[in-house]
C-alpha cells in the first residue's frame, strides 16, 4: 500500500526502493526513466508531450536537490490505471526524524 504522506516511505522496508541515488542529476536521470518507459501509454496529449516530460524531470532534479519530494503520477491505458512514480528525499525535509534505509547510510 502507498502511504499517505510520501515521507513515509522511509518508515517501510528498504526493500521498497527501486533504487537509492546520491545526487539530484542520477536520481532524476532515474526518474525521467520511469517516465519514459510509460509516457506511450499517459491519457491526454499534454501529458505525453516530450517537453512537458522534460520539464517534469528538470522539476524533479531541482525539488530533489532542496531535499524534498517527488511525487508524479499519469493515468493509463484510458484511465483504467493510475500510474506513480516517488523520489523520496532522505534525510526528509519534512519528516527529519524519518531514519534514512541502512544502506543509504
Amino acid at each position: 500500500m502507498v502511504p499517505l504522506e510520501p515521507a513515509n516511505w522511509l518508515l517501510k522496508n528498504a526493500s521498497f526502493a527501486k533504487g537509492t541515488f546520491h545526487d539530484a542529476d542520477e536520481s532524476a536521470a532515474w526518474f525521467g526513466k520511469q517516465i519514459a518507459d510509460y509516457a506511450d501509454r499517459f491519457d491526454g496529449f499534454h501529458a505525453k508531450d516530450p517537453e512537458t516530460l522534460q520539464a517534469q524531470v528538470n522539476s524533479a532534479r531541482e525539488t530533489v536537490d532542496q531535499g524534498r519530494d517527488v511525487v508524479g503520477g499519469w493515468w493509463i491505458n484510458g484511465g483504467t490505471t493510475f500510474y506513480a512514480v516517488h523520489l523520496i528525499a532522505c534525510p526528509n525535509f519534512f519528516r527529519p526524524e524519518h531514519p534514512c534505509p541502512k544502506r543509504l547510510r
